[in-house]
């Protein structure tokens, strides 16, 4: 975050000393830190509110973290979840599988020092008692190129996967045009093909009828789609649509959640879901029609063209991609940013929590490297998925 604040105006040697808090409810965090900006998609307050409405069951919680230094001026936030793993209470970021980021809220001008960064993060698990253990995933260095409270932090590890971000204008760099894209050409082939099945319209969910039916599209199309890759999907789980229903329902004047949906004449043949917050748009669920003759024209990268194309019309900076590493991102001229994970043990009985964190750690670069190990977990992981709980990532499918 960028508000000027007494932190950020230390000379390098001064020391700093930060005190933590919890607070009661996702309102009283963002009173917190009013006025002050630096927050994103994930860390917004109707998104947590949201998911502390919908998502949480009994044994579940959100911790909401506040941290002031020496003067009581704010100087960061944290939303985390509280479950028990292995019989012990843990302390995740916040997931379910619809969480991309973890990049806890931070009020200075530039990044604290790892021994600063150190300090803070000390102050945070502190003000979580009877915890046993902590882990988080998906957290970049700088996120759009802004700091936020663990940018500085020295006890990192990578994850072994990144996220994908199209910079569409910024400072000293040019404005991106889509239409004079390397990918723009490819995109007017595929729109010829669709338009041989009907005439090709791409329009947004402006009211919620028009929300609703986007929904059971998409619904329908990835439920079908997935099944035919043997893979579960977080839309299988009827807690998470109500969610995205939820974040882009039209009463208000602007949606945190944005729908298109691309038809060849009457009928669809891709639905896009994104997040719109500040200057950023984030890409969360593409969906495209089984069809197999619709298929042929692309219709899922005709649709992240076009929607592309609104979010420059609509002034966005950012188009993000979001996480994976999937082959239809890099086609966007778009830059990688690696993502990083922690585990730590609180106390002995946290241990085991923090053995099984580094075991995925190990198995994700082992299939990084050997792409043969990678098709080879999915299988087994096929087997058992039926019953497993919605956890995949939901834009994980292709564009195509």
């Amino acid at each position: 975050m960028n508000a000027h604040t007494p932190t950020a105006d230390r000379t390098a040697t001064e020391p700093l000393t930060f005190t933590a808090r919890q607070f009661g409810s996702v309102g009283e965090m963002f009173a917190f830190g009013a006025g002050r900006s630096g927050g994103h998609a994930f860390l917004n307050e109707r998104f947590l509110g949201e998911i502390g409405k919908r998502m949480l069951d009994e044994r579940q919680r959100l911790v909401l973290v506040g941290v002031a230094d020496q003067d009581g001026s704010p100087v960061a936030a944290f939303a985390f979840l509280q479950r028990r793993k292995f019989g012990v209470a843990t302390l995740e970021a916040v997931d379910f599988g619809i969480v991309d980021y973890f990049a806890p809220a931070y009020f200075g001008n530039t990044a604290l020092s790892a021994a600063d960064t150190a300090k803070l993060w000390r102050a945070v698990t502190k003000a979580v008692p009877g915890v046993h253990a902590v882990a988080f995933k998906k957290m970049p260095r700088l996120l759009y190129d802004r700091p936020h409270a663990l940018s500085g932090a020295a006890f990192l590890k990578p994850m072994g996967t990144s996220a994908t971000t199209l910079r569409l204008r910024g400072p000293g760099r040019p404005s991106v045009v889509p239409e004079k894209m390397s990918l723009a050409r490819e995109v007017r082939r595929k729109s010829k093909k669709l338009e041989k099945i009907g005439p090709l319209t791409f329009e947004e969910a402006r009211t919620n009828a028009e929300v609703d039916e986007a929904m059971a599209t998409m619904v329908a199309f990835r439920t079908a789609r997935f099944a035919e890759l043997g893979r579960h999907d977080a839309l299988l789980d009827p807690r998470v649509v109500a969610f995205y229903r939820s974040l882009a329902d039209r009463d208000g004047d602007v949606p945190l959640a944005r729908m298109f949906t691309l038809r060849t004449g009457a009928v669809p043949v891709a639905v896009i879901y994104g997040i719109s917050h500040g200057d950023v748009f984030t890409l969360i669920v593409p969906s495209i029609t089984t069809c197999r003759e619709a298929q042929s024209g692309s219709p899922g990268l005709v649709g992240l063209f076009k929607t592309l194309q609104w979010c420059r019309d609509q002034d966005f900076a950012v188009f993000d991609l979001s996480v994976g590493t999937l082959g239809y991102k890099s086609r966007f001229d778009a830059e990688t940013n690696e993502l990083f994970e922690y585990q730590q043990a609180l106390t002995p009985l946290g241990l085991p929590v923090v053995a099984e964190a580094r075991l995925r750690r190990w198995v994700r670069h082992l299939a990084v490297r050997y792409p043969q190990v990678r098709s080879t977990l999915e299988g087994f992981g096929r087997k058992g998925r039926s019953s497993a709980p919605a956890a995949a990532k939901t834009n994980g499918d292709g564009g195509n």
